[in-house]
Parts: C-alpha cells; structure tokens; sequence
C-alpha cells in the first residue's frame, strides 16, 4: 500500500512537472515537420524541449501559481503556431531568413503570400489552437510540495546528467529551442553580418578584359568544401568515386595543390583576395576577385548551397553580396554549426547556374559554393548516390559515407562543366573556362586515425590536399593556344590555393597592376619554389 502510494505520488509529480496538454502542444511543432519532412526534422528537439519547460513548469510547482503555467503555455502556442505555419507554407523549418522576410513584408504583401500557398493543411492551425484552449484551461492540480520538491529534484539531477553527458559531442547552439537560436542569430549574426557588409564595399580598380573580337567571356569557380583528393579515384583513391570526371578528356588535373587553411572561414577569403599566408593583409583590406571582375566589366554571380549568416559565415557572406546576383539556395540553416545536422545536395545549385549562364551575352563570373563534403557526410548526397557501403565499425561506415558524399560531388562538378560545354558549343562566340577547388581536405581516418579537419600540435598533410580542376572550352583553347600550353605544362607543380586570386585573373586575360604573375599557376613566370610554409608554421614539403 505504502509503494502503491509513491508510485502514484512520483506519477502526479511529473504530470505536474510534464502536464500531458502542454507537452502535446510543445512537442506537436516537431512531429509536424517530421511528418512534412524528416530529413530536414531534428528528432534531438524533443529532448530539448522537455528539458526547457521545466524553467516554467518548475516554478508553476514551487509557487503554485496558476498564471505562471498559463504564461507558459501561451509563449509555446505562439511559437508553435509559427513553426507550424512555416512547416505547413515553406516545408522547413524556422530560419533567420524567415525572420528576415516577415520583417520585410508589408500586411498586402503578407495576404498576397498565404493565399497563394493556402492549402488544407492549414487547418491543422485550428486543431493546434483547440489544443493549446486545452492546454491553457487544464493546469495541473495542486499537490503536497513536500513530495514535489524531492521528485522535481529527482529529475532536474537526470537531465543535468543527460546534458553533461552530451556537452562534449554536441555544439552548444544544439541545446537551444529553435526560435531562441534562430533569434539569437537574428539579433546577433545579422548584427556582425551587416558589420562585414559595411567593411567590405564593391571597390572599383585598374582593371581591363582583353579580348579579341566580340567575344563573350564566361569564368566559373567552383568552391568545394571538405573534399580531399585523397578520396578521389582521379588522384588514384581504390574506390571509383569519379566516374563522370574521370571519364572526360577535356579536363587538367593539377596534381600537387594544396590549401593555405584548413577552415573555410580563412582558406575562401584567401583564395578570393589578395590576403595569403605571407602578407599581413587582412580581407577587409584586401582587394578581392569580385573588385576586378566587376571593374572588367563581368556581370558578377553568387550561388551558395553554404550558410548566409554565422560567426564563420559572415566574412564569405559579405565577398558574395558584393556581385550583382548572390543567390543563397539553403534555407534550412542558420549558421555552418547547424550545418552539419542538416540535409544539404549540391543539385540544388544547377537550376540557378544554368539561368545565370543563360541569363544574356554579357562576360560573366559565376561562383558555385558548393556544401560538398561538410560533416555530417551522410547528409550530402541523396539517397540513390548512396552507392558504397561500410562495414558494421563507425570507421568503416564513416569511410563510405564520406566516398558516397565524393561521389556525388563529382555528379555536381561533371554536371556544371556539361551545361558549360553546351552553353559554348551551341556559339563560336561564347568562350569560357572553369575551376574546381576545394576550400580545404578532410581526415576520413588517413593520418593518426584522426577525423575531420581540425589539428592540436602537427597537422596531417590530408587536411590540406585538395583536388584542383581546370576545364577549358574548346573556343578558349583556340584563342589561347600559348597560355593552354603553360596551364598544361604547370599542372605537376606545387601550387597554394591562397594564390587564386592571380591565377583567376591571369586565365581571364584580365589586365590590372594587381596581377602578380609569379603567383598564377597559369603564367610562364610562376614561382613554384615557393616555399609552402602553412598555418601550423611548417614547410608542408618537409613534413
């Protein structure tokens, strides 16, 4: 008799801390988008959710006030209501990109929107606030403190455990409710990011496009992210993840390219500025690729699959919103952190780049920031390109999914280079040239056992090896018959990614003082005895 009474009094003590209504109304929202898409859900928000509302069911238990629990329940119905509602409308979840379009958005405007997307599902809008009536009528029942106290104890030490455990394996942003996070970067991120903006202004430099004839000039750069040439069958890997690349035979493989940085956040703004690892300038005062194409005359282009806003994002954000057209297709994340537990393909980026290339006859710079091979790798490619399979170790499994995450990016790469040679054999008029870089390598186990890219003492050699990729249309081969020659006879020498910058204006044939040609790998004058002294202070050569 005596259990049978604690059984039921720790059962009213976490109905109390838990009221079943409440809990419906916050966990409704996430079983909502895992419905509309679980791949883009978080099934770690459940966990989190449950352990926020004990900051109001907690004192509800204490003071046994019931505008406490009524307050509670009406801040998680309108929070509710508004990740419901973007679920139902735009099949995501709640970004900064949202928050930045509802304050942009006049009540027309707003009208106009939801009718166009109206459809039955909004209902489940009625159903939840039915819900949330429930909820706000039925407050738990009074109980004696004495026995509340200890069980609400009980299962605050559980969930300080639970969270301890995982502190060291989970980004801290990940123990935050959506809308705190996502209004965090709205106040914070956007703050920094319209600070970079301010700093890094379009300049307009000494710089003139040397052509002949009318020609129609179109450069594309392609930044990857985390791919290592390591895992790559072009550069010898056992596993043939490049079956599309490999196949082609109008393509240069540079050989012995490596990145300055082994973050993107440093390696981008290097390869797209006249900052490298042997000046002191910073990005900010640095002229840029965007600077000189613009003064050349190209009508300039973003299209990014990468975060817009984030303390790593920013720098890069503020290099892209200098083109004329920067496109940020994924609007599923907030910052690169959440990137990594979010599903990003790369495919996604062929739709804009065939309308840029196709947009008029003006010269063009068309940057591709690619999500590549971004951690989590199991979220980079679909699932019909999840062609190799890993062994039942995390090792194994982790290697494959890494090389499926490759082997899609080559399907990206080789697709792009496709609409290119199409764009140019359809006019003898069009003449283009593309890069494929890397903005870093990644560890998938090839040095130390290690994972990923960072480093604490020595840094493996694999973190930086990138893949570097030249393609040329057949129209620019023929009016550069001298250049093709040096870009072909370079392709062995070792090369710093951070040295883009002169490389890209000295294959567009564009003339400015900026241009140090003993640092393009396409020049006659290259210097390849540079010596390759990179962020962990070591001559990589020597390693």
């Amino acid at each position: 008799m005596d259990s049978s009474f604690k059984v039921e009094d720790v059962y009213k003590s976490i109905t109390l801390l838990y009221p079943p209504f409440l809990v419906l109304l916050v966990l409704t929202p996430i079983l909502v988008g895992f419905i509309i898409d679980h791949e883009l859900s978080d099934g770690f928000a459940v966990l989190v959710n449950l352990m926020w509302m004990l900051l109001i069911t907690i004192p509800y238990c204490i003071f046994q006030r019931k505008i406490i629990y009524q307050i509670g329940v009406c801040i998680y119905f309108i929070i509710g209501l508004i990740e419901i509602g973007h679920w139902i409308i735009m099949k995501g979840p709640l970004t900064i990109k949202s928050l930045l379009v509802i304050g942009n958005t006049n009540y027309e405007e707003a009208l106009s929107f939801l009718s166009l997307k109206s459809s039955w599902a909004l209902l489940l809008l009625v159903l939840y606030t039915v819900l949330f009536i429930f909820a706000f009528r039925t407050a738990p029942k009074k109980i004696k403190v004495k026995n509340t106290l200890v069980h609400i104890g009980a299962i605050v030490v559980v969930f300080a455990l639970m969270v301890f455990g995982l502190k060291n394996t989970l980004p801290k942003y990940r123990f935050l409710p959506q809308m705190v996070r996502i209004s965090y970067a709205f106040l914070v991120d956007l703050s920094d990011f319209k600070k970079a903006i301010e700093r890094n202004i379009l300049l307009t430099v000494d710089a003139k496009l040397h052509q002949n004839g009318n020609q129609q000039q179109v450069f594309v750069l392609i930044l990857g992210e985390s791919c290592s040439r390591n895992h790559m069958s072009l550069y010898g890997w056992n596993r043939k993840t490049n079956p599309r690349l490999g196949d082609r035979n109008d393509i240069i493989i540079y050989t012995d390219v490596i990145s300055g940085y082994n973050y993107t956040m440093e390696s981008i703004p290097s390869i797209l500025s006249q900052s490298n690892l042997d000046n002191t300038l910073s990005v900010d005062q640095s002229i840029d690729i965007i600077d000189v194409f613009h003064s050349a005359g190209f009508e300039t282009f973003w299209i990014s699959n990468q975060a817009q806003f984030g303390a790593l994002d920013n720098i890069i954000s503020s290099i892209a919103m200098k083109t004329d057209h920067p496109i940020f297709v994924n609007n599923v994340v907030n910052s690169s952190p959440e990137a990594l537990f979010s599903r990003a393909h790369d495919g996604k980026l062929l739709e804009p780049f065939n309308s840029a290339l196709r947009k008029n006859d003006n010269n063009k710079l068309i940057v591709l920031h690619l999500m590549g091979s971004h951690n989590t790798y199991n979220k980079r490619y679909p699932s019909s390109f999840e062609h190799f399979k890993g062994k039942d170790s995390r090792k194994e499994r982790l290697i494959a999914e890494y090389d499926n995450s490759i082997l899609y990016n080559d399907f990206v790469v080789d697709s792009v280079l496709v609409m290119l040679d199409e764009y140019t054999y359809s006019n003898k008029n069009r003449v283009a040239s593309a890069i494929y870089v890397s903005d870093h390598g990644e560890n998938v186990f090839d040095e130390k056992n290690g994972i990923g890219h960072e480093f604490s003492k020595e840094m493996p050699r694999v973190i930086v090896e990138v893949p570097f990729i030249t393609w040329l249309s057949s129209g620019y081969m023929e009016m550069n018959k001298s250049k093709v020659m040096t870009i072909i006879e370079n392709k062995d020498k070792p090369y710093v990614t951070d040295d883009l910058f002169h490389s890209m204006i000295d294959i567009n044939n564009i003339k400015t003082p900026l241009l140090d040609e003993t640092k393009s790998v396409f020049n006659k004058k290259f210097n390849h005895k540079r010596q390759r002294i990179l962020v962990d202070g070591k001559d990589y050569d020597r390693k």
